[in-house]
């Protein structure tokens, strides 16, 4: 009995050390340079980390010098055009701290960038928390949405003050190389041109080919996406990989089979080499695929068994799996579960192109 027990003992501590060590093994095929993962704290704006790391990838592969931005900036700023079109929609528009690649765009073409030591933006106990910002932001757009007179859209010192209060102040000029900049003559050192990048999607309800104003709550602004089918948006991420592009994507991480824990994202065995197009929309239909999160993609990889996978920079920071913050995604998952993604257009297939006609 004694033996039998020490027999036990030593096979549920063996089984135990393996569970403990099991760890999927990943061949990392291609890689785009990136800088190194960080975290958003308890934020909802992935849509920033997301979108800014894909834009300092940009920034390396025009050949500048590596460029750590500040993510809060675009947040800043953000906040400020998100409320501006909740007024001018008279509160009947999405309100909260979700976003989509665009938005990041969108501060660029009219504020410029700034490095992230020239604005870190406001942490505490060492981590983004915007809980107390969004509160305040929001019953304030609000108090100005109720307002009948002396009410200007624009008037925005109030939001702005909120901001401040949370974030910091935005600087009025950086310290760089080449003297004093303010933030949009920052971005025009980086030689980032906002016009030469696409948001694309794939979804039947609309004609592809054409771009559409896609219908998910984080499209505040209701920007256009290009449409195109299946194949061709799963042929514009291969292709911008393996050609030195990295893709900002966008789309559902609410499934069981997203295991960042466990660095992969895969689905449900019933869906293996099964997805397609009619899938796809039904699962945008019925509102299993939802727009959850934004990542950066930065390579491709294979998983244990040889499948292809897409290799993800996440924003939950480098102790948040056991590969430093980085998944693997499987190509059914980016098939089924993209919502869209935001290249450099000279990243799509000159084929492709041509249909879009942009």
């Amino acid at each position: 009995m004694k033996k039998l027990l020490i027999f036990t003992l030593a096979f549920c501590l063996a089984t135990s050390i393996v569970a403990q060590t099991e760890k999927e093994v990943f061949t990392i095929e291609k890689e785009i340079k990136h800088l190194p993962v960080i975290s958003q704290g308890s934020t909802g704006t992935c849509w920033s980390f997301a979108t800014t790391s894909f834009i300092e990838s940009e920034i390396i592969r025009t050949g500048m010098p590596e460029t750590d931005l500040s993510e809060m900036f675009f947040v800043y700023y953000g906040y400020l055009n998100k409320a501006k079109q909740y007024l001018m929609y008279q509160g009947n528009n999405n309100f909260g701290q979700g976003g989509q690649a665009h938005d990041v765009f969108d501060v660029l073409r009219t504020e410029g960038a700034v490095p992230q030591a020239a604005f870190e933006g406001e942490k505490i106990e060492g981590k983004y928390q915007h809980g107390k910002l969004v509160a305040e932001v929001k019953s304030e757009v609000d108090s100005l949405n109720r307002k009948r007179k002396d009410f200007d859209v624009e008037d925005l010192d109030s939001i702005e003050s909120i901001l401040k209060k949370h974030m910091g102040k935005i600087p009025g000029r950086i310290k760089t190389g080449d003297g004093r900049e303010n933030p949009v003559e920052f971005l025009q050192q980086l030689k980032i041109n906002p016009d030469d990048y696409v948001e694309i999607t794939s979804y039947s309800h609309h004609p592809f080919y054409q771009p559409f104003v896609l219908e998910v709550p984080d499209n505040w602004a209701h920007a256009l996406y290009y449409n195109v089918p299946l194949n061709e948006l799963i042929e514009i991420m291969d292709y911008a990989l393996n050609n030195g592009y990295s893709v900002c994507w966008d789309g559902d991480t609410s499934e069981k089979t997203f295991t960042h824990k466990k660095g992969k994202a895969d689905v449900d065995e019933k869906h293996i080499g099964e997805v397609d197009q009619e899938l796809r929309q039904k699962t945008y239909f019925n509102r299993t695929t939802t727009d959850d999160h934004l990542m950066h993609i930065v390579g491709l990889s294979k998983d244990s068994k040889g499948r292809k996978c897409y290799y993800t920079k996440n924003s939950w920071g480098t102790t948040s799996n056991e590969f430093g913050g980085y998944l693997h995604m499987t190509e059914d998952y980016v098939q089924l579960k993209t919502v869209a993604i935001m290249v450099h257009k000279n990243a799509v297939p000159k084929q492709i192109q041509q249909k879009l006609k942009w």
